[in-house]
């Protein structure tokens, strides 16, 4: 190798690290220039950091703002809302007020005069006033005066012409108080006969009062009986009409009990039942019922005929029953106590109520002006006006028919509000179906009374007779009861005898195993079979030895049988005797009721 070609080897390297190095700085300086970049993107980078925290927080303001703005909305909603309610109240309070003042104006060019009528009529009523007018206090001409002003002003108010006809009566004015009454009938017969009964008690004069009483009965509908009528009925109970009277509403009461329709029974009332009335479910429901183990031996020995037997029994003590619920809410008249005569407070409260009552027209228009009152008490609110409205109704202003007053009055005292005078007088008035319903009770009790019954026990049956007074002797039954028992045992313990086929099957099993699969097993299979081998030779051997201990079993069986059936008629026919002997005596008791009752029965 010559000089020339080392030169050319060494200036090949040196001219290879000089590229690399100026591609190195062109590395460099290219890097260089990225910094430069990325500096300005970093730059940029927080720059747009700074503008999206600037957004952010105008974003927050914002969401703040429209957040006041929603609140603020929600609050002119509700003010708008309570505006709009308020203004629709402040409406209604405006129509109720407007309506009121007309309904007032109303009711004072139309009503204002009966005000003056009712004082006149209360006046007149009043006992001083006859006095007075009696003893030339009171000049019966400034009466006659008063009263015919009233009946010019009211001449469609059926009370105008009544008080005319009182005021005739102080004057010996038969002929005008005629046509006064007559006036007054016309207008209103039921109110104007009951207002000159009860001016007539009050005047002392009970043979007029007690005439106008029934003729005042007479217009009543007993199917809608007004809550004055209660008022009334005290008035007559406590004998302040008269005896007269007295005998009149019961006689009416009678009447209007035999005319009114049978009502439905209780669901549970007997099928020979079916066609009763109402006083036959309450009566129903006054009955002792079998409950618990009462009876028991005799309800399992009965069987099927228990369920008759039961009802039967039951109905039976109707009677009693009643009687004592009877004695115990009328206990005067059990002591036979007289009702005493009252001292007039019942014919002055119905004359007060009957004199203040509104007519039906002004009922009316006092009842919308009362919606009105409401309306403008609770400030607009008509729901509330109405729940307020009715509430302050009166309770009793619907009327009641006669079958529930005296229904009530007898079997339910607290839900109508009446003396027990009245209360008595309702008893007397529905005495006679009660009496009958009682009577049908027991006639269908002894109908379902059998002459016999048959007991069975242990499948051994036997009939006994169900007047307690014949006198069964357990002696015989008990040991045909036993004698039966000890066949059936004896039937049993014949039926078991030894098994024979068993024994054969377990013994040809023992020997095809022992001599067939034994000797041809190993390890624990031969020990099974060889368990099974030897249990197959043991149960031919059980079989035939068990046999004295399987009649043993039996036979002990028989004898705890025996006992408990002998246990069991014992205290069936002990039971027997009490529960027929409670029927017959509880039948007997509707001759004590009858005779109880017998003050109710009307001439």
């Amino acid at each position: 190798m010559t000089s020339g070609d080392a030169m050319e080897d060494r200036l090949e390297p040196d001219s290879a690290l000089q590229r690399l190095s100026e591609r190195i700085e062109g590395i460099e300086a290219g890097q260089g220039r990225h910094e430069e970049k990325l500096d300005g993107f970093r730059g940029g980078l927080h720059g747009v950091q700074a503008d999206v925290g600037r957004l952010n927080s105008e974003v927050t303001n914002v969401r703040q703002e429209i957040a006041g703005l929603e609140n603020a909305v929600a609050d002119t909603r509700r003010t708008l809302d309570a505006f709009i309610e308020q203004y629709g109240r402040d409406r209604e309070v405006s129509k109720a007020q407007a309506e009121l003042s007309r309904l007032t104006t109303e009711w004072h060019a139309n009503f204002a005069q009966r005000k003056q009528t009712r004082a006149l009529a209360r006046g007149l009523v009043h006992t001083l006033t006859a006095q007075a007018v009696y003893r030339n206090v009171v000049n019966t001409a400034t009466v006659r005066a008063c009263s015919e002003e009233r009946l010019l002003l009211e001449p469609t108010y059926w009370l105008a012409p009544a008080t005319m006809a009182v005021a005739a009566r102080f004057r010996d004015e038969e002929e005008q108080g005629e046509r006064a009454r007559a006036h007054a009938c016309a207008l209103d017969a039921a109110k104007a006969n009951l207002f000159f009964s009860l001016t007539c008690s009050r005047l002392g004069d009970e043979t007029e009062a007690a005439a106008w009483m029934d003729l005042y009965l007479q217009s009543l509908d007993p199917n809608e009986l007004g809550q004055d009528f209660f008022v009334v009925l005290d008035a007559i109970a406590s004998k302040e009409l008269g005896e007269k009277a007295l005998g009149y509403a019961q006689q009416a009461m009678a009447r209007w009990n035999r005319g009114n329709s049978h009502l439905s029974i209780a669901a549970d009332t007997t099928p020979e039942m079916r066609n009763g009335t109402h006083l036959e479910s309450r009566l129903l429901n006054l009955r002792s019922r079998i409950t618990g183990s009462r009876y028991a031996a005799l309800r399992n020995t009965c069987g099927d005929q228990w369920e008759a037997l039961r009802g039967g029994w039951e109905l039976a003590t109707v009677p009693d029953m009643a009687l004592a619920y009877l004695r115990r809410m009328f206990p005067d008249e059990v002591d036979g106590v007289e009702t005493p005569v009252s001292s007039g407070g019942h014919v002055e409260s119905a004359l007060e109520r009957l004199i203040d009552q509104l007519e039906p027209d002004e009922a009316d228009v006092r009842e919308k002006m009362r919606h009105l009152e409401c309306i403008i008490e609770h400030e607009g609110d008509l729901e509330e006006a109405r729940r307020a409205q009715e509430v302050s109704l009166a309770p009793d202003a619907a009327p009641v028919a006669l079958m529930t007053l005296l229904d009530q009055a007898v079997f339910e005292p607290d839900e109508v509000q009446i003396g027990q005078p009245a209360r008595l007088m309702a008893l007397r008035a529905i005495w006679p179906g009660l009496e009958k319903a009682a009577q049908r009770f027991v006639a269908v009790s002894e109908y379902r009374l059998p002459r016999h019954i048959t007991l069975s026990v242990a499948g051994w049956s036997c009939t006994v007779p169900t007047n307690p007074r014949l006198i069964v002797d357990a002696g015989p039954l008990l040991d045909e009861l036993a004698t039966h028992i000890e066949q059936q045992t004896q039937v049993q313990s014949d039926a078991v005898v030894r098994r024979w086929p068993r024994v054969v099957a377990a013994l040809v099993s023992g020997a095809f195993t022992g001599a067939l699969v034994v000797p041809f097993v190993d390890g624990i299979s031969r020990w099974i079979f060889t368990l099974l081998t030897f249990g197959m030779v043991m149960l031919p051997i059980w079989e035939i030895c068990s046999l004295p201990r399987r009649k043993k079993y039996v036979r002990d069986q028989g004898d705890r049988l025996r006992q408990e059936a002998a246990t069991t008629l014992t205290k069936a026919l002990r039971q027997r005797q009490d529960f027929f002997k409670e029927w017959h005596d509880a039948v007997e008791q509707l001759n004590s009721l009858i005779q109880w009752g017998g003050r109710y029965r009307l001439n």
